[in-house]
């Protein structure tokens, strides 16, 4: 019996962190097939781990589905990481985790370039198409749970695993402060309405850092740029590897989470462990796993401000309301002001 890792278009984000972490975990033992993303960014591994690398194109895909296929025996335990069931069929025992929020959802494909929203819907009917009874299938929160239980017609098993020890503890209180949002920049996960929270704190004269781990060269670091170039302090890492990601969260105040949609949201679970505080959107996938600081309305840059300013203790101006007898006063005297007799 061996174990077939079958993760391919896996190279970024939570599920590369699962599935490194989950190849780490293995023991010497266990005879281990890896079935993998070219792009993704391989450590030497152990001798019990053997890997097939495909290109990232519709004919590697294929390829990489004929190889599972191949090595596959009926005794043989097969974990798709990739959040789909094998297209071909599999003579082993069949598990999938189903990482991908917008496979189990009808949620608009909106902000995505068309070969990713055409990706997407492909996918999406492939996972309806080929799961089949028998097959397990393992989600990471409730909210996965209730949402693949609505949209499938299944009930998954909740499993979430990470393995976010090697994150050190943090200080209370840095300085200068700075807020962390490691993220890729995919459109849900909402970067826009960050930066635009980020300029109105600017105006209000809070100076605090934000730190994003965006690709270089993409629109988004384009985008980045021009934030800078007004002055509004936001620094762009770029794509960054475990340890300095977690060097980045030693020297953060806290972790900023604006992400509409999420299976996991692992930086929330490597914030707690780092005991960095969470600011973060008020919705199901955040409380499912984190006990944030503070919350706001994601889809509100106001919203995502003030909750900044709740968490460094700023004061917020409130409207002053006035009684109707001062309005009309008011009324009255701007009246007089501007056209130098009352109206």
């Amino acid at each position: 019996m061996k174990l077939i890792l079958h993760a391919p278009a896996v190279h970024q984000g939570g599920g590369k962190t699962l599935l490194l972490a989950s190849l780490q975990a293995l023991d010497n033992d266990v005879d281990c097939a890896l079935i993998a993303d070219a792009r993704l960014d391989l450590p030497p591994l152990p001798h019990n781990i053997k890997p097939h690398v495909f290109p990232p194109t519709l004919m590697g895909r294929i390829h990489a589905e004929r190889r599972l296929t191949s090595l596959c025996c009926a005794e043989d335990v097969v974990l798709c990481m990739n959040s789909l069931p094998p297209l071909l069929p599999c003579a082993g025992r069949i598990s999938v985790y189903l990482q991908n929020r917008y496979l189990c959802t009808e949620d608009t494909l909106a902000g995505f370039p068309w070969r990713t929203r055409m990706r997407i819907s492909v996918e999406r009917c492939w996972l309806r198409r080929r799961l089949r009874p028998g097959m397990r299938l393992y989600v990471q929160t409730l909210s996965m749970q209730r949402a693949a239980q609505k949209t499938l017609s299944v009930f998954p098993e909740v499993a979430p695993f990470c393995d976010v020890a090697q994150h050190p503890r943090i200080a209370a209180t840095q300085s200068p402060l700075r807020f962390i949002y490691p993220a890729t920049p995919d459109p849900h996960k909402n970067h826009l309405a960050l930066f635009q929270a980020w300029r109105l704190l600017h105006q209000d004269g809070i100076t605090a850092e934000l730190h994003v781990t965006i690709a270089n060269h993409s629109p988004l670091s384009l985008k980045i740029e021009d934030e800078r170039a007004a002055g509004i302090p936001i620094i762009n890492h770029g794509e960054v590897d475990a340890a300095t990601m977690a060097a980045l969260y030693q020297n953060s105040t806290a972790l900023i989470f604006p992400s509409k949609m999420e299976s996991f949201g692992l930086p929330l679970l490597e914030a707690q462990a780092a005991c960095l505080p969470i600011v973060a959107a008020e919705l199901d996938y955040v409380r499912d796993v984190s006990t944030p600081a503070e919350t706001f309305d994601p889809d509100s840059p106001v919203s995502i401000a003030r909750a900044v300013k709740r968490h460094l203790g700023a004061q917020e101006t409130l409207v002053k309301i006035l009684t109707p007898g001062e309005f009309i006063h008011s009324l009255m005297t701007d009246g007089a002001d501007r056209d130098g007799h009352a109206v």
